[in-house]
């Protein structure tokens, strides 16, 4: 005899569906209150400043954006302070022309000479508390105060992270259009950082990359205006380091999360001799700097990069053993190059580190570097006043 098979609807008891209703009440409720408690009342971890940071809705929080020839330049008329009323406080201000304060006019009036100086951010001044704190503004100061018959203007056109490549490009293009009478160039251990790099190349393609170009999804405007979505977008999803990574000095990273790629890298394996490849490419755009420079009427300048090392025997590629071995050969590049060229050369890394290291062993600490090639307001004041004297003994002024 046949066992009747209950029907489906039968297999749907009241209280079953009651069950059911009531989680979808409860979810529903959940949903609710996620949505609007975190609106109204400030949760730690559920905060608009935490969950839709600054720079994802507008590029003015940052200080450099993509440029045609350059990867990246400093935004014109950028300004901002950081921690204005902290023991950390700083500042930092673009001209129209996207060169860090105080910007020259152009055309240059009659009767000035201009000194240009070209580097990376220890030209820019990623360590000085304010734009008249970097040593190009200081070299001006000090220059002003000298008593010199000419009126003698500096250009900051220091770059963050900014190689010879990048220099080379825009003392063509950005700093020789303001009519500079000398330049001054102080770098070298961007380079250094390059050469390190694996598998280097004539055109820096091994270091380099192009600027990348987020492109969100049409939905995400509408998806943002909730806070579910931007809780599991935030805590769930790679979504905001990966736009915190967007275009981080255009270099081709090592692979994993980009928190950990960019917090303290170390020097990759080199074994014996260093790549020549990268140190070739440095001496090649310095002898094509130089050579450029006096085309146009100019008079160049090279100077050492000095670096200082709190640990310089560990794997930091920032400030290590191996970046240290780098940066020296760099330094003998910039001699060689000052030597067959015939273009001035000033030690201002024998002077830098030579100061540090009389404070070191009178106090203990040093107060000359604030991090690797950064300088302090000391630093910086120390540079200015030591290349003020410098391009005098020089007859460049």
């Amino acid at each position: 005899m046949r066992r009747a098979v209950p029907s489906r609807s039968a297999l749907r008891s009241p209280r079953s569906g009651a069950v059911l209703r009531r989680v979808l009440l409860v979810l529903t409720g959940l949903i609710v209150i996620f949505e609007t408690v975190p609106r109204w009342v400030s949760i730690p971890g559920l905060t608009q400043m935490e969950l839709k940071p600054p720079y994802l809705e507008s590029s003015a929080q940052r200080a450099f954006a993509p440029h045609p020839y350059l990867l990246y330049a400093p935004k014109p008329n950028y300004g901002r302070a950081v921690d204005p009323e902290g023991p950390g406080a700083r500042s930092f201000q673009h001209g129209p022309l996207g060169f860090r304060a105080p910007e020259l006019a152009l055309p240059k009036p009659e009767g000035v000479q201009r000194i240009a100086c070209v580097g990376g951010s220890s030209t820019y001044g990623t360590g000085p508390s304010s734009d008249q704190a970097t040593w190009p503004a200081r070299l001006g100061a000090t220059l002003a105060s000298d008593g010199l018959e000419e009126t003698v203007e500096v250009l900051n056109a220091g770059v963050p992270a900014w190689t010879s490549f990048e220099c080379l490009t825009s003392l063509a293009f950005r700093v020789l259009p303001m009519a500079p009478d000398v330049v001054l160039f102080y770098l070298s251990t961007n380079d250094a950082e390059s050469a390190l790099w694996p598998d280097p190349v004539a055109d820096n393609r091994h270091y380099r990359r192009v600027w990348p170009t987020f492109r969100p999804s049409p939905l995400e405007p509408s998806l943002e205006r909730s806070v579910l979505y931007l809780a599991w977008r935030r805590y769930f999803t790679d979504y905001l380091e990966q736009r915190a990574d967007l275009g981080f000095q255009s270099k081709r990273l090592p692979a994993g999360p980009a928190g950990e790629r960019l917090a303290g890298y170390k020097a990759p394996e080199v074994d014996g001799l260093l790549p020549e490849q990268g140190f070739e490419n440095f001496r090649r755009n310095l002898v094509s700097m130089v050579a450029i420079t006096r085309a146009h009427g100019a008079r160049p300048v090279l100077l050492t990069q000095a670096l200082w090392s709190e640990d310089p025997n560990s794997d930091q590629l920032l400030d290590g053993a191996l970046r240290l071995r780098a940066h020296d050969r760099m330094t003998e590049v910039v001699r060689e190059v000052a030597a067959t060229t015939e273009a001035p050369l000033i030690e201002a890394a024998e002077h830098l580190e030579a100061a540090a290291r009389a404070q070191m062993d009178a106090t203990g600490s040093q107060q000359v570097f604030s991090a690797n090639v950064h300088l302090t307001d000391e630093g910086a004041e120390r540079l200015a006043s030591f290349l003020g004297r410098e391009l005098q003994r020089l007859g460049l002024l």
